[in-house]
């Protein structure tokens, strides 16, 4: 008998086949023959596209390295220490990863179940049934596709950051270095090479512990009156952590490209989170023990005063080094979030929730990559990164921004789980078992609090340059789903939006079976 290629998309089999009439065999069975994991898509209503030749290795490394603490404990370690100071970085940092391992085992659960592309959404729409499904999955799907398109010119913007910082450091009196629309220019061209990987086939003196441990500062207030408390800056700095906690559906967003994917793509989101969280928090330890001259570095004037803290240990020729190898590093995460916003963007477009979505949904015939989505992530990240023009905190807002509209759309599935969904769910093999609920609430009580921390000003006075427009954003994504779902005249969501698409047929998955173990 045939044995079908895992590797080759669609991923379909004769039984009975045109060699073994010939030999005179009986033609046993005319149905069609899926793998495991071919089958388990087709009973969620998908047809198989994609390459599915991921493992375990690959999916946990989707998430993996997209928080990538390595160039994000960096990328806002100066944000840190003039916010509220090592102090709460350590502390904000241990607490934002233990909780962030709540959300992951939560969603991960989920991901068991129903392990496809559009992830969460998808999820809300089978978790809300008939009744609450559509509305659900409309507002999962324009929240976290918002979430992942923002979260690449984030990463991108931060990677450029570290190469400005390594150029003012070898021409510190070069003016072009602070133009924003140079800055613009390099973060655009970066986000070039994070796109081209998706359209292919793919002597220092050691701080006390006092001064790691208690030292705490409140550099947020920029005019003379004090505006905001200590205790405001240090609750501020949960940023700094949370911007690298999140992205936990990155795993499930390959759902549809692992084998085995029901376990895999659960135990890659939990398993990523948590050694990002353990390797993370004593390479944080090092790094504020190892640190020369706080007041140095919360003074500094690099774009990225991690630029200062590097000549502190090792010269300035070694910065520069250390600066340009954090750009590729963080460049190449911005690729592994390129990717999961490309995959959020096809699968909510094959769904027809984006304007356009048959030209989104498109995907190559020559590789199996959706191109066209690649290109709409893409230019929707240059046009965001246009805000590091006239805006003195353009990038952090545009980190919160990211966080907020990602972990939000966490909460939608996450509370359906065990609200309307509850007796509509059935656990996969991999499931929390009695202790989900309790895990749901303390990752839902943590999504909240965190998104209201971040809607909050980052530095005071507030002034057009100094404004947190990430509540801005937030109330663009708001605006355009919730009136997206109900305008009038059959126009909105409410109307012809009834959750995600079949794109294979109840008959064609009756008509067919699984192979067996032997057969696989």
């Amino acid at each position: 008998m045939e044995k079908n290629n895992a590797h080759t998309p669609i991923g379909i089999a004769q039984a009975g086949n045109q060699s073994n009439t010939q030999l005179g065999e009986p033609n046993v069975s005319s149905r069609t023959l899926y793998t495991r994991d071919e089958y388990h898509l087709a009973t969620l209503g998908y047809r198989q596209v994609f390459f599915r030749k991921l493992g375990l290795f690959e999916n946990w490394a989707a998430t993996f390295a997209g928080m990538n603490f390595v160039s994000g404990i960096p990328v806002l370690f100066a944000f840190a220490m003039y916010t509220a100071g090592p102090a709460a970085a350590f502390s904000n940092w241990t607490m934002v990863g233990g909780l962030a391992c709540f959300v992951a085992f939560a969603m991960a659960e989920i991901a068991a179940a129903l392990p496809t592309a559009g992830g969460i959404y998808y999820w809300s729409y089978r978790l809300g049934g008939p009744r609450w499904g559509p509305f659900l999955s409309w507002m999962t799907a324009w929240w976290n596709w918002a979430g992942w398109v923002t979260i690449v010119p984030g990463v991108q913007q931060g990677a450029t950051n570290f190469l400005i910082s390594a150029l003012e450091i070898k021409y510190p009196n070069a003016d072009v270095l602070k133009k924003g629309w140079f800055v613009w220019i390099l973060t655009s061209l970066g986000m070039v090479l994070t796109m081209v990987p998706n359209i292919q086939s793919q002597r220092a003196i050691f701080q006390t512990t006092a001064n790691v441990f208690d030292q705490t500062y409140n550099g947020i207030n920029l005019g003379e009156e004090k505006q905001a408390s200590d205790a405001y800056s240090w609750v501020i700095s949960v940023l700094f952590g949370a911007w690298c906690f999140y992205g936990f559906d990155a795993s499930v967003h390959l759902a549809e490209e692992t084998q085995d994917a029901s376990e895999v793509v659960a135990k890659g989101m939990w398993m990523s989170t948590v050694s990002a969280w353990l390797l993370s928090v004593p390479t944080l330890i090092m790094i504020l023990f190892c640190m020369q001259d706080f007041e140095g570095i919360i003074n500094a004037h690099y774009t990225n005063n991690w630029a200062e803290y590097l000549i502190q240990l090792v010269g300035e020729d070694g910065a520069v080094a250390l600066l340009v190898m954090l750009w590729i590093d963080s460049t190449c995460a911005a690729a592994t979030t390129f990717m999961s916003a490309q995959r959020v963007t096809y699968a909510i477009s094959r769904d027809n929730v984006l304007p356009g979505s048959k030209y989104f949904k498109i995907v190559s015939q020559k590789n199996h990559m959706p191109i066209n989505a690649a290109f709409l992530v893409f230019g929707i990240s240059v046009i965001i990164c246009t805000a590091v023009i006239g805006s003195t905190v353009a990038f952090s807002a545009i980190t919160a921004t990211a966080t907020i509209a990602t972990n939000f759309s966490y909460l939608f599935p996450i509370v359906a789980r065990h609200t309307v969904g509850k007796k509509r769910f059935k656990p996969a093999k991999w499931n929390l078992g009695r202790a989900s609920p309790y895990i749901a609430a303390i990752a839902s009580m943590w999504i909240c609090f965190q998104v209201g921390v971040l809607l909050l000003p980052q530095l005071y006075p507030v002034t057009g340059k100094t404004l947190n427009y990430a509540p801005v954003m937030i109330g663009g994504v708001t605006l355009i789903s919730v009136v997206g779902w109900w305008l009038p005249f059959e126009k909105g969501g409410r109307y012809w939006f009834k959750g995600p698409q079949r794109t294979i047929s109840k008959e064609e998955v009756e008509n067919g079976r699984m192979m067996d173990e032997d057969e696989d």
